[in-house]
């Protein structure tokens, strides 16, 4: 029996830009399926960057309230964990064990190649750059959901030990 996914976790580094901004943008996306982010590296209480903060009030979403957070801080089991890198992947897995099977890096959930780049440092157009490829991979991210058995529990992730 397959379970529908009703939890997705969104994972990068430091939980300021990368992640929050991909749960802002699929929280404005209407999908009925909740998200959280996290980080690997995340300092506990940090706020989005400014300039992740701009980018997506571009497309309706805000992310004045985040704060960042570590895997140890998030207390709701996700029925899928996507991450912005393989590298971030391994370490979910390897941090939380009890996740593994769900961990998948969102490029290659989605039937692409390739890490997410941190925008960190690099100012404005690379964020909007970053909201609009995180928007683009959101759709298929949604598409996906959609198609597998109405979102059925995705098969065992790569990093499932």
């Amino acid at each position: 029996m397959t379970t529908a996914i009703g939890r997705i976790l969104f994972v990068c580094s430091g939980n300021t830009c990368r992640s929050p901004m991909a749960q802002a943008l699929w929280a404005v996306k209407g999908t009925g399926v909740a998200a959280e982010s996290a980080g690997v590296h995340a300092w506990p209480g940090q706020p989005a960057t400014r300039e992740a903060v701009q980018a997506v009030r571009a497309y309706g979403a805000s992310l004045e309230a985040h704060r960042s957070r570590g895997l140890d801080q998030v207390t709701a089991d996700p029925d899928l964990v996507l991450t912005m890198t393989a590298g971030q992947a391994r370490a979910v897995a390897a941090a939380r064990p009890e996740w593994a099977g769900r961990v998948h890096p969102l490029t290659a959930y989605v039937g692409e190649t390739g890490d997410i780049p941190d925008p960190i440092g690099q100012g404005d157009a690379a964020y909007r750059d970053l909201a609009r490829e995180l928007w683009r991979l959101l759709d298929r991210l949604a598409a996906r959901l959609a198609a597998d058995n109405h979102g059925s529990r995705p098969p065992p992730g790569p990093f499932s030990g």
